[in-house]
């Protein structure tokens, strides 16, 4: 996937020096950087940081590289449930609008045998009483390490998705 990236990226980057370059060579740029390790290589560092300047002012818009046909960057911090959780929201707003999906959750048999700890299966039931064997869990969803991502076409034609962190 790199090497395909490297391709694409390097036709329209040219030079990895920002200072003076359109807006999509500066793209290209920005998607050859954060393909890879960009805070270790030095080159990196000059196209890099324009972005994050720029980012801090009004109007900004995310440099793209029409030659890879580059998307936007978009941030997702939450990392995927473990297999068998699903994703769930902690709150629900007084509009009945839901908070961020912050939450992994859980049904598991909370019936033992006390005698050899082993669950006891029984069909779940709404008994009169309320009692049932079944018990939600939930955990705090997991945090990427890197939770920016561009998506991009690469040499083969195959829509692709880089993550990464603008950590300096």
């Amino acid at each position: 996937m790199t090497k395909s990236l490297l391709y694409a990226a390097a036709i329209a980057a040219g030079s990895l020096y920002a200072s003076s370059a359109p807006a999509s060579e500066w793209g290209c740029q920005v998607l050859l950087c954060v393909s890879g390790d960009w805070q270790a290589t030095p080159s990196c560092h000059p196209p890099m940081y324009r972005l994050i300047a720029a980012m801090k002012l009004p109007g900004f818009f995310w440099p793209t590289c029409p030659d890879a046909n580059s998307s936007a960057a978009r941030k997702d911090v939450y990392d995927d449930c473990p297999d068998g959780w699903t994703v769930r929201y902690s709150d629900v707003g007084h509009d009945g609008s839901r908070s961020k999906p912050n939450m992994c959750e859980k049904s598991e048999n909370g019936c033992f045998d006390h005698r050899n700890g082993r669950p006891i299966f029984k069909p779940v039931t709404n008994r009169r009483d309320g009692d049932s064997c079944q018990r939600t869990i939930s955990m705090p969803r997991p945090m990427r390490s890197k939770p920016w991502y561009v998506e991009y076409i690469d040499a083969q034609g195959l829509r692709q998705r880089t993550w990464f962190n603008l950590n300096i």
